[in-house]
């Protein structure tokens, strides 16, 4: 199963530069953060789901509901993954973010002459210097800016995690929320709140009354329906009885689902077989390669069409000066 390569766009070709176990690992262990990245979609899918059912009350919404946030999540968790997805050759990695050092040493050279073979044996022996040349994967040095976008990837990967714990515990204490619901709705208080609201009298205390009608319309059920998950139509409301409710235990349940997101991402950052694999090694000297010989045939391009021009027009007559 190739899913975790084409997932990651990671190509077959790559393989064929491994060992063949080197090459089966790789496989096993992309397809396992791809399984992740397909779980962690389907939660966020179930979530939405949930939502959609408290907010609209309507299963036909709640479905696209489901589909949309689902669809959203798969792709931001994977984009991040993606972008996450850095060599641990440090060499590698510095040539990667930098091709300029590499153009520098053909600067005022002649290459208008070099054919499309020479330019891709310049390239294949380039590609076999760096292959050989990165034999240890080691993190390459800290800068401010990997901590900026380090925060930037935990905070989004969090939001969602934290979206996706609150819409499972909604469902996990969902008969808990609507004996609760029904407590509030039953309470002499607010009934008598908002009795007193709709007929005006005891003009003190009149943003409680107001409160206390708009508790109740929420705890009310829409003309001839029916509530089909919780027994209120605000997310709001679910949300502030359900922290008041689990307390510690809410913090408890999101932290487990902050590592559940979170695990993917370390996996990437830290495994070996990942940010020090041989698979992405070969990506990235690839990517290397193709750079390089782009513009190895860009500049022999330009240089004979720039030597046509010289060679074609007169440049003194057409800025007239003859």
């Amino acid at each position: 199963m190739m899913l975790g390569l084409h997932l990651f766009g990671m190509r077959k070709n790559l393989l064929h530069q491994l060992p063949e176990e080197v090459a089966k690992r790789q496989v096993n262990i992309y397809n396992l953060l791809a399984l992740m990245l397909l779980v962690l979609s389907i939660l966020g899918a179930a979530s939405g789901l949930i939502y959609g059912l408290v907010i609209f009350n309507n299963w036909a919404i709640a479905v696209g509901c489901a589909v949309l946030l689902g669809f959203i999540f798969f792709l931001l968790l994977q984009l991040l993954l993606f972008l996450s997805l850095q060599t641990r050759f440090k060499d590698i990695k510095s040539q990667l973010s930098n091709m300029d050092n590499l153009y520098e040493q053909y600067k005022g050279h002649d290459l208008s002459s070099i054919s499309d073979e020479e330019a891709l044996e310049m390239v294949t022996n380039y590609r076999m210097t760096m292959r050989e040349s990165a034999i240890i994967a080691e993190p390459t040095p800290f800068h401010f800016s990997q901590l900026i976008i380090s925060t930037l990837f935990v905070s989004i990967i969090l939001t969602i995690s934290f979206l996706v714990a609150s819409a499972i515990q909604i469902w996990m204490y969902r008969t808990t929320l609507n004996n609760t619901f029904f407590e509030i709705k039953n309470s002499t208080e607010i009934v008598e709140l908002a009795e007193a609201f709709k007929k005006q009298e005891k003009p003190l205390f009149l943003e409680q009354k107001m409160e206390a009608v708009w508790t109740l319309q929420m705890l009310t059920p829409a003309k001839g329906e029916d509530f089909k998950f919780v027994n209120c139509q605000s997310i709001l409301m679910t949300f502030d009885v359900l922290f008041s409710g689990l307390g510690n235990t809410k913090i408890v349940i999101d932290l487990l689902f902050a590592l559940l997101y979170l695990i993917p991402f370390l996996i990437v950052k830290r495994s070996e077989e990942v940010a020090g694999g041989a698979l992405l090694k070969e990506a990235s000297i690839e990517a290397i390669g193709k750079s390089y010989l782009m513009f190895l045939l860009s500049s022999r391009d330009i240089q004979k069409t720039k030597r046509k021009i010289e060679t074609t027009f007169d440049y003194d007559k057409v800025l007239g000066i003859k």
